[in-house]
């Protein structure tokens, strides 16, 4: 693989395609991550917040994982993968940090992946709320 694989936007989509293929991570591990390249949200995420040892360093790329979950954050009740029984923003928040706890099992990280959770529900809701507030260029889908 190399970091060179970017589409004409510059994103890492054909990259993170390839990645996911050696993963194999959940179904819907994969369908959201491929959904936020798809939409472009790369260019909008820090990766994970506070553990950039787990970025694709070498690759020059966030973590996939951490991109897909600033997305769903990003997305709220708008989440086309949430389940029927979502109907808060509060159930929407549990539903997107399982779903990282979720993907960082995956990629192999199961210790911090339940740490990671716990530190997510306790203070994620300002992540979750400057998400909402971005203003990305994709933000009228939303409205």
């Amino acid at each position: 693989m190399s970091a060179e694989l970017k589409t004409y936007d510059g994103d890492h989509a054909h990259l993170i395609g390839e990645i996911l293929d050696e993963v194999k991570p959940r179904k819907i591990v994969h369908k959201v991550i491929t959904a936020a390249y798809a939409a472009g949200y790369e260019k909008h995420s820090d990766g994970i917040t506070l553990m950039p040892q787990l970025a694709f360093a070498s690759l020059k790329i966030k973590h996939p994982a951490g991109v897909g979950h600033d997305w769903l954050y990003y997305m709220g009740l708008s989440n086309p993968f949430l389940p029927s029984w979502v109907k808060t923003e509060w159930q929407a928040r549990l539903w997107c940090d399982n779903w990282f706890s979720d993907a960082l099992k995956d990629f192999g990280h199961p210790i911090r992946a339940r740490i990671w959770w716990f530190g997510l529900r306790i203070g994620a809701w300002r992540g979750w709320q400057m998400h909402r507030d971005a203003n990305h260029p994709f933000t009228w889908r939303l409205r």
